[in-house]
């Protein structure tokens, strides 16, 4: 029971930063800690309890935006990166870590895409897609800055947490 009762904790605390950070940084475009907080909770927590969690945020932003292109691909980008993470090799170091949130962030307008091309067609997914690449850049720079800066103190502060 003490075990079941940890983990649903765990995956509340986990889904409270993810909304807390998601909502402290929404005024910056394509500015945020998410990709970031997934990376280091895949790490730390395990695949199965990171997937959870991303989908519960997934619930939580349709929740709060209503159900839109934007809410329905984070059902599938998320798990794509913690999937990636998860396969990357044991220990990779901070550097390639910070490479693979910055190659999420340039391509997280191509992943979008696909709902955009049930949609309207692959003329309105690639028009989707091209008119996002500016948006998908300052993605890329600011996801590597961010894993590339905060990825050693967060691992170092996440080792005092009892998991």
């Amino acid at each position: 029971m003490r075990s079941d009762t940890r983990t649903l904790v765990l995956l509340a605390v986990e889904t409270a930063v993810l909304e807390v950070a998601k909502r402290a940084l929404d005024f910056l475009p394509n500015v945020e800690l998410i990709t970031f907080l997934f990376i280091v909770f895949t790490l730390k927590t395990g695949v199965k309890k990171t997937l959870i969690v991303s989908l519960i945020f997934s619930f939580i932003e349709m929740m709060i935006f209503g159900i839109g292109t934007w809410t329905m691909v984070y059902f599938y980008i998320w798990p794509i990166l913690i999937l990636a993470v998860h396969f990357l090799p044991e220990n990779s170091g901070r550097l390639t870590y910070a490479v693979t949130a910055g190659a999420f962030g340039l391509f997280f307008g191509m992943l979008c895409a696909p709902v955009t091309f049930v949609i309207g067609g692959w003329q309105a997914a690639a028009a989707w897609w091209v008119a996002g690449i500016p948006y998908d850049l300052i993605h890329c720079v600011s996801n590597f800055l961010v894993c590339f800066l905060l990825f050693g103190p967060v691992m170092k502060a996440m080792e005092y947490i009892a998991f």
